[in-house]
């Protein structure tokens, strides 16, 4: 029962990882989707059926609920399945972005790594001739992905390293009211004025809101950052823990204020400070 438990926690770790990647990449995929002709029987789309009837039905369980089901039909209907699989994909979350933003997504886990898994997808959409939109974040992992013009879908599969596996998130999402909404950090965030380009995100799952803003310092050092957010939140009236360091490249103190409760986390690179602010706010229930 415990590594159940854990396991669970892992993937839903992952998931709030891999959602804060793939939101930003399926946002970034909304705004540059003039990219591709939306023309009738375009190239794109004649190439995308192409694909499709390459696909296999997803295989159906009768332990799976019917919300299960739904959610595997809408997140793997635009790839094929992973040979060697250490796992069958299954259901994760759905329309966790808000009801304007439909997406569903699966997971399974293999022990290809990060890169041989986006290797395979690029290639397999290559062949179909759809063009691929990818990063590699290194040996942790990325995403490779393409735009579907016949239902306005953004299809993603993002991998992650942990544990000695590679978690594969296979997704499908219409991403158009996400890029209208944009990503405007809210009032009630403090934010210090060394911030540069934040981003925010909220992803509404399990009876909980977590909320999760990142972006560069214009400081260039780890304590200056540091105390620029603490200043920056202090003035709003947050409570912050002890700072905790590791080898001199991240700082990370732990954030609370009305119910809400989070980690900041600071990281030196190689072009300056990176911050990534984590909450979550647990759901209101009526006694």
């Amino acid at each position: 029962m415990l590594k159940l438990l854990r396991t669970s926690l892992a993937i839903r770790l992952s998931l709030l990882l891999f959602a804060v990647t793939v939101a930003g990449a399926l946002l970034g995929f909304a705004w540059e989707d003039a990219v591709y002709s939306r023309e009738p029987d375009s190239p794109l789309e004649k190439a995308e059926l192409r694909a499709a009837e390459m696909l296999p039905p997803p295989s159906r369980s009768p332990e799976r609920t019917r919300e299960e089901q739904a959610i595997l039909a809408r997140s793997l209907s635009g790839f094929p399945p992973y040979p060697g699989v250490s796992s069958a994909p299954e259901a994760l979350a759905a329309d966790y972005l808000g009801p304007d933003v439909p997406i569903a997504v699966a997971w399974f886990s293999t022990k290809d790594s990060p890169r041989q898994v986006l290797s395979h997808y690029r290639g397999l959409l290559m062949d179909a001739g759809l063009p691929p939109l990818s990063a590699d974040l290194g040996t942790n992992g990325g995403y490779v992905g393409y735009w579907s013009p016949a239902d306005d879908e953004v299809r993603l599969v993002s991998v992650l390293a942990q544990s000695g596996e590679t978690l594969v998130f296979v997704s499908a999402g219409q991403m158009a009211k996400l890029a209208d909404r944009g990503l405007r950090v809210p009032d009630w965030m403090p934010m210090p004025a060394s911030a540069v380009d934040p981003q925010f995100i909220s992803l509404k799952m399990e009876g909980a809101t977590n909320h999760v803003v990142t972006g560069k310092m214009a400081e260039d050092s780890l304590a200056e950052s540091e105390a620029d957010w603490r200043k920056a939140l202090g003035g709003r009236g947050w409570h912050m823990g002890n700072t905790a360091e590791s080898m001199g490249q991240t700082r990370a103190f732990e954030v609370s204020h009305d119910g809400t409760v989070g980690q900041m986390l600071l990281r030196q690179t190689g072009t300056g400070v990176e911050f990534n602010l984590s909450l979550m706010q647990r759901a209101q229930t009526s006694e």
